[in-house]
């Protein structure tokens, strides 16, 4: 993708934005925002490792299209920088499960404690995205859909 109408890390920026407006916001609107700022994080750093990795030279086609245009590609991302740095991938997995938490359970209290934790994982892995793509090679990322299939075969064979 080489040309680019918007920068993913403005999600981040957006999400500290609405965090410093926390002493203004109505009380009623706090869950709210505090669920903005960790989705929009998330999507900071998955958005901003998903438009590298398809600006490497990936010639296995269905893999691609994977990355572009499925949900598939929140575990490929993940899994692939997991090969080339464990700990930041695991910030990447931990990142998507508070935005699942945030986007999608309406019975759990979304606290300004989260928000701190998931910008403080944010802040680590921005600091390390350019020295981890530099490193990715299309096997690294093709050895991570495989996996990402073994692992859904397992579960669902019988």
């Amino acid at each position: 993708m080489s040309h680019r109408t918007f920068e993913p890390k403005t999600f981040y920026e957006l999400a500290t934005y609405v965090n410093r407006l926390s002493n203004i916001i109505p009380q009623e609107l706090k869950q709210a925002a505090n669920r903005t700022c960790i989705s929009r994080a998330y999507y900071a750093v998955f958005l901003s490792f998903r438009e590298k990795i398809l600006a490497l030279p990936i010639r296995n086609v269905e893999l691609r299209k994977r990355i572009e245009r499925t949900n598939d590609a929140h575990a490929i991302v993940a899994e692939s920088i997991r090969k080339i740095d464990f700990n930041v991938g695991d910030y990447i997995l931990n990142l998507r499960a508070k935005r699942n938490q945030a986007d999608y359970m309406t019975n759990i209290n979304v606290t300004s404690d989260d928000v701190i934790y998931v910008f403080k994982i944010t802040n680590e892995i921005f600091h390390e995205l350019t020295a981890i793509v530099t490193k990715l090679k299309e096997s690294d990322i093709l050895s991570a859909w495989n996996k990402i299939q073994q692992e859904r075969e397992r579960r669902y064979s019988f």
